[in-house]
């Protein structure tokens, strides 16, 4: 009986490290890029919405035959937006899952974090969707971001938004985050260069009661509503600011970072309100700038049966995109041939022609801003109002 057992436990053994040994022949037969994002808290629809881009560009990639010779595959990791759960996050996707390279992200804050993390470990990422300036400024050699900026959303949109449709007096709230308060203090030195009146209201980012300090920025009497606010936290406030009677007769709000304008809680919460809403986007059905922009719109529509409304979706599948074009052209997995075939990009995306910037000394560096839309709310269909000649109706007052 004792020789039996013996003669078992080599058998197990034997067997365990022949499925290990086959797991790593797995491994190496694919080609791992990781993705850090929210799955999980207040923003877990861009994870969703991560999720469906990611499924569509591996898709697109493997049908081609893959990279380097091996299928592609995505390890997403869940960031929840914490600062400490995405260092954590993107150290676990470079040590233990052995990612090629790391892409995603939506919250500057999470982003911040895991910038060092990339640098320290020497691997490649690409922020798709965190605006702070800082998360280029830095100058990391191993950080790039092929999404907006807030200098590049508020310079380059905003600004010419509120000039060119000539508002006077401006209110801003934002969220205490890293985002919310960069884009605010941007804001706050380019309506001050523009002679434009304003004031500013700092908020709790999780708030839903926000009635006091909209009575205090009613008093003020704006035109404009600049909601530097993200998640659900925005919704109480659109509601919030119908229900005192300043949207929309007395102003009009713009939410400053797009997605959870299309979320389906949107019109639940903010109700009559959201109409003549303005938000920033980088899709509308009827702006395709490229042919990849058609591809995706028709892709999407095949696989899940609707149209894309959350263009984090199509954010995610362009930085996909861009990596794999970095793999292909470097013939590497390693992360200093990345960076330098990543610095020499010039690939068509849905948004436009990717080139990042390679001088050092400002957020520009390894920077590329996408063009990026004002839409309305128009009785709940979406028209584009900036830039102007882009706009595919009126904007409403």
């Amino acid at each position: 009986m004792n020789r039996l057992k013996k003669v078992l436990c080599l058998l197990a053994v034997i067997s365990v490290a022949a499925w290990g040994m086959a797991g790593v022949a797995l491994a190496a037969d694919t080609v791992k890029i990781g993705v850090v994002g929210p799955r999980t808290g207040g923003a877990a629809a861009t994870g969703t919405a991560f999720e469906e881009g990611i499924e569509l560009a591996l898709e697109k990639i493997n049908a081609g035959g893959g990279l380097l010779g091996k299928k592609v595959e995505v390890v997403f990791e869940d960031t929840a937006g914490d600062p400490a759960k995405a260092a954590s996050g993107i150290e676990k996707l470079i040590t233990k899952d052995k990612v090629a390279m790391v892409l995603g992200e939506s919250h500057s804050s999470a982003a911040l974090a895991e910038i060092d993390v990339a640098n320290r470990y020497k691997v490649p990422l690409i922020i798709a969707e965190a605006w702070h300036d800082d998360i280029t400024k830095k100058n990391y050699p191993y950080v790039f971001r092929a999404g907006p900026c807030n200098s590049g959303v508020v310079n380059e949109n905003i600004i010419g938004f509120v000039k060119d449709y000539k508002f006077k007096k401006v209110a801003i709230f934002a969220e205490n985050t890293d985002w919310g308060m960069g884009i605010k203090d941007l804001a706050e030195v380019a309506l001050k260069k523009a002679g434009i009146e304003f004031m500013t209201i700092i908020t709790e980012r999780k708030s839903q009661d926000h009635y006091a300090e909209l009575n205090k920025v009613k008093k003020f009497k704006p035109d404009l509503i600049l909601a530097f606010v993200y998640g659900f936290g925005v919704h109480y406030l659109i509601a919030q600011a119908g229900e005192v009677g300043m949207i929309p007769g007395q102003a009009l709000l713009l939410e400053g970072a797009g997605p959870p304008s299309l979320w389906p809680q949107f019109w639940d919460t903010v109700g009559k309100y959201g109409n003549l809403e303005l938000f920033v986007s980088r899709m509308h059905e009827k702006v395709m700038l490229t042919k990849v922009a058609k591809d995706f719109d028709q892709a999407y529509r095949k696989k899940f049966g609707k149209a894309p409304t959350d263009y984090k979706s199509r954010s995610i599948y362009d930085v996909i995109l861009i990596a794999a074009d970095a793999l292909k052209r470097a013939k590497s997995t390693d992360g200093d041939k990345l960076v330098s075939a990543l610095e020499k990009t010039n690939l068509e995306v849905s948004s436009g022609m990717v080139k990042f910037g390679t001088e050092k000394g400002s957020y520009a560096y390894h920077q590329w801003q996408p063009p990026m839309l004002i839409i309305q709310w128009q009785d709940k269909k979406q028209v584009v109002v900036y830039p102007l000649s882009g706009k595919t109706g009126d904007l409403k007052k």
